[in-house]
């Protein structure tokens, strides 16, 4: 089994990434992907044996509208915190600017400036049901829990940073496996 074919078995057997994915198609955002923390914590909860929950952490969401105004972005977010405040919601239109995220059409760019290569990772349910995957950088370092920093993160930040995000992060300490790789 390739890890694409493991990641997508993962997901289709969650019921909580179903529901994420009906939530989705009730807001109309039929081309977001769920990306970074919500994926890797799934994979390495699995890993580890250890129980999981997208309750328990952000659930970022990334789409591309450039057709959608600033303000209706913001009533779409207020929206799906309001009916669905069951999760955290981090929702990204990447076709407005913001700081945090490079404005793109390709979502393949904008989940290759995420830091780590192990959350570089989106996952969309598409119109024909099945489970669409953008892993820029592979599926390897998220399986094996390598915490790598992605090319555009180490070349705008330090490794001391780089290391202090993954302290922040708490990802050692709460993963028996996790390794922390500064290449």
């Amino acid at each position: 089994m390739t890890l694409e074919q493991k990641l997508t078995s993962l997901i289709e057997n969650d019921r909580e990434f179903h529901e994420i994915f009906n939530i989705l198609r009730e807001m109309k955002l039929t081309n977001a992907f769920i990306c970074a923390g919500a994926i890797r914590d799934l994979v390495w909860n699995t890993n580890e044996a250890k129980p999981h929950s997208l309750v328990l952490g952000n659930i970022d969401i990334y789409y591309n509208d450039p057709n959608e105004t600033y303000e209706q972005y913001l009533t779409k977010k207020a929206e799906l915190n309001h009916r669905y405040s069951k999760y955290l919601w981090e929702l990204t239109n990447t076709a407005l600017k913001n700081s945090r995220t490079p404005t793109s059409n390709n979502m393949e760019d904008v989940i290759a400036s995420f830091p780590e290569t192990c959350s570089a990772v989106g996952i969309c349910r598409s119109p024909a049901e099945t489970i669409e995957i953008i892993a820029p950088y592979g599926l390897e370092d998220l399986f094996a829990e390598k915490i790598c920093p992605t090319p555009k993160y180490k070349l705008e930040n330090s490794a001391e940073t780089f290391e202090q995000r993954v302290t922040r992060k708490k990802w050692l300490e709460n993963y028996a496996n996790a390794q922390l790789v500064i290449k």
